[in-house]
């Protein structure tokens, strides 16, 4: 896709999601990118760095680590009395900074990070790891990144939370807590498409991408499903239903 893209007179691409800008990245070096990234581009390899990153790569880039360890704190935070966490990650090489950091995140709060990868690109593994997640003895389970794969299959990933009544997190992106998933925590989504259209703009009137810093995103939001815990018999405190941005009754 991105390769015919390449081939068309366009001006600019954007994609979003680290395999998507790679493959950009392989059939042009010379039309912008403006990328929506939900996760670090310089540890996934996308850009040099944040403040120049060179090339013709540019637009939104997350620190996961940050979003991730939010997910975790906001999960120990509503149910104290997890020990062990399956974290479901797509195991793509470039995401081996973000699963560390979900590792160490769970140790620092005292939890058994049991770490589950998934290779998105053959639909059975999903189950499995599903599977492996329930033979740990997880008692809650966290999304720590959102590939396309993901996201289309996340229906799967909540009924199965469903089925075990375990507590789960989740990225806001995807739509997972409005699918029924217990709690999500994240980038705002509309912020960042809108922010992306900006790069677009500035590209459209001369700006060269090598020289428009990578930005981040600056609004971060909760969303509680009260729906779902009540389905799966959980209290979700008052002190994080206070502070959520989106609440599912």
């Amino acid at each position: 896709m991105a390769a015919e893209f390449a081939k068309l007179p366009v001006d600019v691409i954007v994609g979003s999601g680290a395999v998507a800008i790679r493959a950009a990245r392989r059939a042009t070096s010379t039309i912008p990118i403006v990328m929506l990234l939900g996760s670090d581009p310089v540890e996934t390899g996308v850009v040099q760095s944040m403040a120049r990153p060179g090339g013709n790569v540019t637009g939104l880039g997350s620190l996961t680590s940050v979003t991730t360890l939010k997910r975790l704190e906001l999960l120990r935070e509503a149910f104290p009395g997890i020990t062990r966490i399956a974290m479901l990650a797509d195991s793509d090489l470039s995401r081996e900074p973000q699963r560390k950091i979900a590792e160490e995140g769970a140790r620092s709060l005292k939890l058994e990070g049991i770490r589950i990868d998934v290779d998105v690109t053959d639909a059975s593994n999903l189950p499995r790891a599903l599977d492996l997640a329930t033979t740990s003895g997880a008692d809650a389970l966290l999304v720590t990144n959102v590939p396309i794969e993901i996201i289309n299959r996340r229906r799967e990933i909540i009924a199965y939370v469903a089925s075990r009544r375990i507590p789960a997190a989740y990225p806001v992106v995807g739509g997972f807590a409005d699918d029924g998933g217990l709690m999500a925590t994240g980038d705002n989504g509309l912020e960042t498409f809108r922010r992306a259209a900006s790069f677009v703009d500035r590209i459209l009137k001369g700006a060269n991408p090598a020289d428009l810093p990578i930005e981040q995103p600056t609004q971060n939001e909760l969303v509680v499903n009260l729906k779902t815990a009540k389905e799966l018999g959980l209290v979700i405190p008052a002190s994080i239903v206070g502070r959520a941005t989106k609440v599912i009754q």
